[in-house]
């Protein structure tokens, strides 16, 4: 039987103080011990030595403790484990468990970092740099409101553009630059419940990208003086700690959606109600390779970074709530596998610097915009001419999130 979908029926059905044994093929057995409802512990023994495994979950985390108790067996025994099967007894003669002394870890405290005035930090970054490049995202009293991808910010101009174009003093020219790279920097752009987003603002327009799952059409509203759809969606807001929580949201819509359809949307806010201006099925994206749901889910949860840097465990967290609340028993079901497993490949994720067990350092938006529009490897932005901006996006931004649409 499949490995993982044994381990998950056991961890989920089997009652706590339950024993089980499992084989592998070459008739290595496994012995699982369910301790509670949300611990179990695995002996296996090699070379005279049982090695003891525990894993806890809860129910949003089930499917990832199956998938790192299968990691570390197959490491344990440097053998793929892909099949189990029940066994109904197993004896590790001569074997002795192998202890491992525990070493203290001493907490340092970390330096308090100088608070400095949000306000002024924010109109430092909203000054635009001598040539920019805009995304046109509505007209309003004669001018077009657009987002600078240099500075994150928006801006407004006399002149009025449909298309992603490149600002010189006078001149304005159309440019065509990746969709990958573009929806990468879009889907860093949140939306604080409280405070909203203190760069992608401008008089009560707020820009920002998220996620929900379609609900329907539930009447018709307006903006800006015209007639537009309304619709129902379940929305879904996280935090620095990698929680998820659904949110009930309605909002204005051109788009023939998919009812019960997971989507991305471009979102303005304009002080009362929701306007979705674009977006893509995130499914769809995922399955042909454009967007993974892997890259959305690591390029929002930049709202939570700090100096550059994203907590792994928050991230996992939040990996795994997304799975168990969001696709699990949907449309998007075939897809939990697949989530969890490349997540173990974060470096595909192409605003990924590097990995380590405790975190996830990233680069930012601007810096990722700056080298991918030039044709170059991303990078962290520490001598181009934009490397005021890339500090000003972190202090800004590090901080600011605490509950935001995903």
């Amino acid at each position: 039987m499949k490995a993982y979908d044994l381990l998950a029926y056991l961890l989920e059905h089997t009652q706590p103080g339950s024993i089980v044994v499992v084989t592998t093929p070459n008739n290595i057995p496994i012995m699982l011990n369910k301790e509670d409802e949300f611990s179990v512990l695995a002996y296996v023994c090699k070379d005279e030595d049982v090695k003891k495994l525990r894993e806890t979950f809860d129910k949003s985390t089930i499917h990832r403790a199956v998938l790192d108790l299968l990691t570390q067996l197959s490491d344990y025994l440097q053998t793929q484990i892909d099949e189990l099967n029940i066994a109904n007894s197993a004896s590790f003669p001569g074997c002795v468990e192998k202890r491992t002394p525990r070493q203290r870890e001493v907490k340092r405290e970390k330096p308090r970092p100088k608070k400095e005035d949000i306000k002024l930090l924010i109109e430092q970054m909203r000054t635009l740099p001598e040539e920019f490049d805009i995304l046109p995202l509505l007209s309003h009293e004669g001018k077009l409101i657009s987002l600078v991808m240099q500075n994150l910010s928006l801006t407004t101009l006399d002149k009025i553009v449909k298309s992603l174009s490149h600002v010189k003093g006078d001149a304005i020219m159309p440019i065509n630059p990746d969709l990958q790279t573009l929806n990468y920097v879009l889907s860093t752009i949140k939306f604080d419940l409280q405070k909203g987003n203190p760069l992608s603002s401008f008089d009560n327009f707020t820009f920002f990208t998220a996620m929900f799952v379609d609900q329907g059409d539930i009447g018709e509203g307006e903006f800006m003086s015209k007639k537009i759809p309304k619709r129902s969606g379940k929305f879904f807001t996280s935090n620095s700690k990698g929680g998820l929580k659904p949110i009930p949201l309605e909002f204005l819509d051109y788009s023939k959606n998919k009812k019960n359809g997971l989507y991305v949307g471009y979102f303005i806010h304009d002080g009362q109600q929701f306007v979705r201006l674009g977006g893509f099925d995130l499914l769809d994206y995922h399955e042909q390779g454009k967007f993974t749901i892997n890259a959305y889910l690591l390029s929002s949860f930049l709202a939570a970074q700090k100096d550059f840097s994203i907590e792994y465990s928050a991230f996992d967290k939040l990996v795994s709530n997304f799975v168990n609340s969001v696709i699990s028993k949907g449309i998007g079901a075939k897809y939990v596998k697949e989530v969890f497993e490349l997540e173990n490949l974060l470096y595909d994720i192409q605003l990924v610097k590097n990995v380590t067990k405790e975190s996830i350092n990233i680069v930012d938006p601007i810096s990722f915009w700056y080298y991918k529009s030039k044709g170059q490897d991303p990078l962290l932005c520490t001598e181009c001419e934009l490397k005021d901006k890339v500090e000003l996006w972190n202090k800004i931004t590090k901080g600011w999130f605490r509950e935001f649409l995903l």
